[in-house]
């Protein structure tokens, strides 16, 4: 009777080199109470021997740590018959090493395809997956910290700072001082970096959700909030849209027209500044449209500009274009578009000032409208 194909394949000279070489842990069984193949990188992960397991299966149920017991179990108990329907069975757990030292492993079990009415054969693949379970882990930990953080900023600051702006206002209505406007600046520069920071730590948990966001719309929401008394938005056509958590794009427009506006022009008069139609200061005037691949978009002003030697550090924490800034402006856009897998840079705008695009962002519907 001729051998099954996997049998034959197993028995290939080429196929143990191709195997073996992998650090996954690859059995195959053709006996649900033996093993026709084991890969060496068992030895390496589970700390035993390959010739433990040919004689004794139990060897690898034994090593699964105490408190994934019953995780590994609920696994096997469906696993029959699940293969038997062709489907396969997977799971994560911890494991103990004879030398005591605990690893994470990602097992998956699947059947071959086999004749009508024959039991398949079986192959399980385990890999290695501690280090990714430890970045994880990690992970957990610093948003951890970070949320207690927010949390101290957010109510252990914030507080005392409202109090201190309140009886500041009291004070100021019975008498003026020049030096009770240098408080007045300085707590508001503090309220503006406490915002900012909170901003930051919550990023990653904001663009959890996203939906399609239209950014011209966006744009001059954004415009309203924060720069419309201090300078003018040129005309914009249809954007299109993005997919992307919405108080994020709002977020990013509102801190790059910030940036504009408060690191003003002194740049000559501009085609831009005479197709603007929100008025307000003649300071500055800013332009939002796509990039010319339509792969993006890109907000530019017509103000100083930033030296090109400057250009490498502007989204590193504490850059700011202006005295006033907080010196987190720029880096929230970096995080904002790093969050959704988007590109940025900052260049020159044809007028001398600012010109951040945002590529490798996917714009529907642009210019229907």
């Amino acid at each position: 009777m001729p051998q099954p194909f996997q049998q034959q394949l197993t028995e290939r000279a080429d196929f143990h080199e191709f195997v073996d070489r992998l650090e996954s842990v690859i059995v195959w069984s053709g006996d649900p109470s033996g093993v026709d193949y084991l890969s060496p990188s068992f030895e390496e992960i589970y700390g035993r021997p390959v010739e433990d397991v040919r004689e004794d299966l139990s060897v690898v149920t034994e090593a699964t740590h105490p408190d994934d017991y019953d995780l590994v179990a609920k696994m096997m108990a469906g696993a029959d018959e699940r293969i038997l329907n062709g489907e396969s069975v997977q799971e994560e757990f911890r494991i103990i090493r004879p030398d005591g030292e605990i690893r994470w492993v990602e097992t998956r079990i699947f059947p071959l395809e086999s004749g009508p009415g024959e039991v398949p054969e079986v192959v399980g693949v385990t890999i290695d997956i501690t280090g990714r379970k430890r970045t994880e882990l990690e992970l957990e930990r610093q948003n951890e910290r970070l949320e207690r953080f927010a949390n101290i900023l957010s109510h252990d600051l914030r507080s005392p700072l409202t109090t201190a702006k309140g009886y500041l206002e009291f004070v100021t209505d019975e008498f003026s001082h020049t030096y009770l406007d240098v408080v007045e600046q300085a707590l508001t520069r503090i309220e503006e970096i406490i915002t900012d920071v909170l901003t930051l730590s919550r990023i990653g948990k904001a663009a959890e959700t996203t939906e399609s966001v239209d950014l011209a719309e966006t744009a001059r929401r954004a415009w309203q909030i924060t720069g419309e008394d201090r300078g003018q938005l040129a005309e914009m056509a249809d954007l299109g849209t993005i997919e992307a958590d919405r108080s994020l794009v709002g977020q990013l427009f509102e801190n790059a027209f910030r940036n504009a506006v408060e690191h003003g022009s002194t740049s000559p008069h501009s085609q831009a500044r005479e197709d603007a139609v929100e008025h307000g200061a003649q300071d500055v005037t800013v332009q939002v449209g796509l990039l010319e691949e339509k792969n993006g978009f890109y907000i530019a002003d017509d103000g100083k500009g930033i030296p090109e030697a400057e250009q490498e550090q502007v989204f590193e924490a504490g850059y700011s274009t202006s005295d006033t800034g907080t010196g987190y402006g720029l880096l929230i856009i970096k995080e904002i578009v790093d969050v959704h897998g988007w590109d940025v840079r900052i260049t020159d705008s044809e007028t001398g000032g600012v010109r951040l695009e945002i590529s490798n962002v996917n714009v529907n519907d642009y210019g229907t409208h």
